[in-house]
């Protein structure tokens, strides 16, 4: 092995050591040493596992070269993928160094030439007509002195393969030329331990703002020389991606930052996360632990993606931190929502998120009323929401939930909160109605809401719907007309909506916009057809969208089948029609026919792999089987 080659392999550490290609793509070294597949038996190779599965071609194994039998050299963190390679480590990037020269060469000097002198650029763009149009470039000095580095508060150094931190002479450097530095982004490097990050915030001492996501540090070492309240300068810190894998890591972070207002640790793994004594068969472990003081000054906690699974056992300590506004939660595990102090649990909650959770019963979205000041919700991409749809979906949690005021990142309007509860009504009437029918005569006699009530009590309904009564009393005025109707038709689906179709396709676009009253009940596909007649474009190359009233952005009606009443589209909503891009379907189904291949091709090969091992295990006991009987 010659001595370049010998240097790397020996700064290479398994399980630690992170790397990249010339393609950019980063992994971490799982194995150092010979590969039983290769031509050179004494040559060495780096075992990685990319961050990228898609990129490895195998699980770390492969099949001696020798003995023809399956040699396993390292292990993937995810058994089920094929994200692992071996590298010759003189092909290794192990990154660089960051240091005053690196942060220079991100951002331009006073006095470089100009990117475009005279205020146009190099280039030019073609028009209609086939004539080149130069390019200008206005207030590019006014835009350069925003960009020297003894003005700029905060830099970004992502990405750029920073592996370790430059020698003490060059950091004392650092600190007196970037006294000022308030904010740093060294996200997608190739840190790999906590030292690195501890001594960015020694080198920087006035950060309050640090994201440090997609380095794997893993969890914080019990031998490292820390301080508490060594960091208390730190507002907010990312560490997103950073493969922690426990809630005492977490808890240090406390320690150290005691005045931290925005943690992201998603796609962590804090499953082990548990409240302290939780199995001492105490009915309430955690109200024995009042005396916590997590976290005194958080606000905003994303812990996305980090495989909880119990709101009672789990996220349910998070409810004790005083300070906390927005709690991020989606894809997790969590099948229930539990609030089991209202005095006590989340008490300055206002923005919870919830989506791709495996929540799947109105009664734990109901629970959510007891949280006194939240306003904003997330909710989607559940069991719950999947099999009702959209529009549905989010008609029962307005009508449930009267202080939400943001849903999914759309403004609830007064008039779609009425609509919503009017439909909580009648979907509940409906149900009694097919349960126990209301007499003709009473909704005659004007006895609608009192025989309701009676009924409603009498089903014992009371705690499936909680909002029941209160909503009949307030819309009492229309229960008359809502309950006739509710007797002559089986679904709301039924009710005719206002409706403004538009055309946003290049040759229809100056044809004036349809108004026209549909039946929410009518199917995307027959409204294509009602497009096609009035604009001319064929149904297949149509893509239709709705907005209703307030929402920021328009929402695709992306199956033919479903009705407007199943996306949600209410009165006065507003269609819009636009062209397919038949080079981006295309190009989308290029690309989803190369993955499928690459699968296949995969797959073939991991079926080779295990014949040829299967051979090998049948000739090894043919050989057993003629030496004994010989």
């Amino acid at each position: 092995m010659v001595k370049g080659t010998q240097d790397i392999a020996s700064r290479l550490i398994p399980n630690k050591t992170r790397i990249r290609d010339s393609d950019g793509f980063i992994a971490t070294v799982r194995y150092v040493g010979p590969v039983a597949s290769a031509k050179k038996s004494e040559e060495i190779y780096a075992g990685v596992e990319w961050d990228d599965p898609t990129r490895g071609k195998h699980d770390g194994s492969v099949i001696c070269r020798k003995t023809n039998q399956l040699v396993r050299h390292f292990s993937l963190s995810n058994s089920n993928q094929t994200g692992g390679s071996f590298l010759k480590v003189n092909k290794i990037d192990l990154g660089v160094e960051l240091n005053l020269k690196l942060i220079q060469s991100r951002y331009v000097d006073s006095d470089a030439p100009l990117v475009a002198p005279n205020n146009l650029l190099p280039y030019c763009a073609r028009t209609s007509s086939g004539r080149d149009k130069p390019i200008e470039f206005l207030g590019e000095m006014q835009v350069r002195k925003k960009q020297q580095l003894e003005y700029l508060n905060d830099i970004s150094l992502r990405g750029l393969g920073i592996s370790s931190i430059a020698c003490e002479s060059e950091r004392e450097l650092l600190t007196k030329t970037f006294e000022h530095l308030q904010e740093l982004d060294v996200a997608g490097n190739l840190f790999s331990d906590w030292n690195s990050l501890f001594e960015l915030l020694r080198i920087f001492p006035r950060l309050i703002w640090l994201s440090f996501a997609s380095n794997k540090i893993n969890d914080i070492p019990s031998d490292l020389p820390m301080r508490n309240g060594e960091f208390s300068f730190l507002r907010v810190l990312n560490l997103n991606r950073c493969s922690i894998g426990s809630f005492s890591t977490i808890n240090i972070l406390d320690q150290l930052c005691p005045n931290l207002e925005e943690l992201c640790v998603a796609y962590s793994n804090l499953s082990g996360m548990k409240l302290e004594k939780e199995n001492d068969g105490m009915d309430d472990c955690f109200e024995k632990d009042s005396d916590v003081t997590e976290f005194q000054h958080l606000i905003l906690f994303d812990c996305s993606n980090c495989q909880l699974r119990s709101w009672s056992n789990q996220v349910r300590r998070f409810g004790k931190w005083p300070k906390l506004e927005t709690l991020i939660l989606d894809d997790n595990l969590l099948t229930s929502v539990d609030i089991q102090n209202v005095q006590q649990d989340f008490p300055s909650l206002k923005n919870l998120q919830i989506a791709g959770t495996c929540i799947s019963s109105w009664q734990d979205i109901e629970s959510l009323s007891k949280l006194r000041n939240l306003n904003t919700l997330r909710f989607r991409k559940c069991p719950l929401t999947d099999k009702i749809g959209t529009g549905e979906a989010r008609a029962g949690t307005i009508a449930r939930l009267p202080s939400i005021e943001n849903l999914n990142a759309s403004k609830i309007s007064p008039k779609e909160r009425l609509e919503a509860e009017r439909r909580y009504v009648s979907s509940v009437s409906r149900e009694m109605l097919s349960m126990q029918p209301l007499s003709i005569d009473s909704v005659k006699q004007g006895d609608t809401e009192l025989s309701l009530m009676e009924m409603f009590k009498k089903l014992g309904l009371a705690e499936k719907y909680p909002r029941f009564e209160a909503l009949v009393a307030k819309h009492k005025e229309s229960m008359l007309v809502a309950h006739s109707n509710a007797m002559a038709s089986s679904t709301i689906s039924h009710t005719a909506i206002d409706v403004t179709i538009r055309s946003m396709a290049a040759e229809s676009c100056t044809i004036e916009p349809l108004k026209r009253q549909l039946p929410a009940n009518i199917k995307v596909e027959r409204l294509k057809t009602m497009c096609s007649r009035a604009f001319g474009l064929d149904a297949e190359l149509q893509i239709l969208y709705f907005r209703n009233e307030g929402d920021a952005f328009p929402n695709e009606l992306d199956d033919d089948e479903n009705t407007l009443a199943y996306y949600g589209v209410s009165d006065g909503s507003e269609i819009l029609m636009n062209e397919v891009d038949m080079k981006a379907r295309e190009d989308e189904e290029n690309k989803k026919m190369k993955l499928r291949n690459q699968m296949i091709e995969e797959q073939e090969r991991h079926s080779n792999t295990l014949h040829a091992v299967r051979q090998s295990e049948i000739r090894a006991q043919i050989s057993a089987v003629v030496e004994h009987g010989s």
